[in-house]
């Protein structure tokens, strides 16, 4: 009896779920933070309690990050996709035929695992099933979430709809692509230090307020335990926090 294949699972790259060893670590990782502010700011561990509903946003915020690093994985694989597909065009294959064969230089540039290599099994399962390859691109575009994968799945359905040259549509592609990621590159090298000088800068302050109540016993127990303390080291917190956010809008530059 012959063996089924197995099916790709399908994706929404718009979405990302933590896993069991994904959350468990966030949440460690969360109550250790929490519980570091509430000693260094509070010395309480009601305060501590209090401030880990709070962990709930940074998860959230950690949630959109890790979507968007692999949404950027994508769209880099899915470059060198077209790339392939773009070679094996010239090479004389059918543009379906072309995709079938770019698995095998995903698989060796990036592994079984990768996110293109998984898409290209499903888009090649599909293919046996008889859909249409612009049906198939265009619901990896609305998965993906990226421009450019949306981008290159409406030309690529109008020129093979209108029966225009899918090799210089393909080529075409790769070129825009390949610029804009070119571009992304040398702007990640340029932020990457002030990325660093801003890891840096968040942990001032809790390296300072650590050093003094380490060196001066008793430096802030006029701020502990008592209504002034908690709003003023609230405020002081409330003023970082906005501080954080700010500075990540700032490095945060989309291409």
């Amino acid at each position: 009896m012959k063996q089924r294949s197995r099916v790709p699972p399908v994706t929404d790259y718009r979405e990302y779920a933590f896993s069991k060893r994904e959350l468990v670590a966030q949440i460690i990782r969360q109550m250790l933070f929490m519980g570091m502010t509430a000693y260094l700011f509070y010395d309480s561990v009601l305060a501590w309690l209090l401030l880990m509903p709070l962990s709930a946003l940074s998860l959230k915020k950690k949630r959109a990050a890790l979507c968007r690093q692999r949404k950027q994985r994508l769209e880099s694989e899915f470059r060198e996709v077209i790339l392939s597909v773009s070679s094996n065009l010239q090479a004389g294959y059918s543009v379906e035929n072309a995709f079938r064969e770019a698995v095998r230089d995903i698989v060796l540039l990036y592994g079984k695992a990768s996110l293109m290599a998984e898409e290209l099994k499903l888009l090649i399962r599909r293919l046996d099933n008889n859909e249409q390859l612009e049906d198939i691109l265009m619901n990896l575009a609305t998965r993906s979430g990226v421009r450019d994968i949306s981008d290159f799945a409406d030309v690529f359905q109008i020129a093979k709809r209108s029966g225009g040259e899918l090799r210089a549509v393909i080529a075409n592609t790769v070129q825009i692509i390949s610029e804009k990621q070119e571009v992304r590159r040398e702007i990640q090298t340029v932020m990457s230090e002030k990325k660093l000088e801003l890891t840096i800068m968040r942990y001032i302050p809790f390296f300072i307020v650590f050093y003094i109540s380490i060196t001066s016993k008793g430096y802030f127990e006029s701020l502990y335990h008592n209504l002034f303390g908690w709003l003023t080291m609230t405020a002081g917190l409330g003023i970082y926090a906005a501080a954080c956010l700010l500075s990540e809008k700032i490095l945060n530059i989309e291409i």
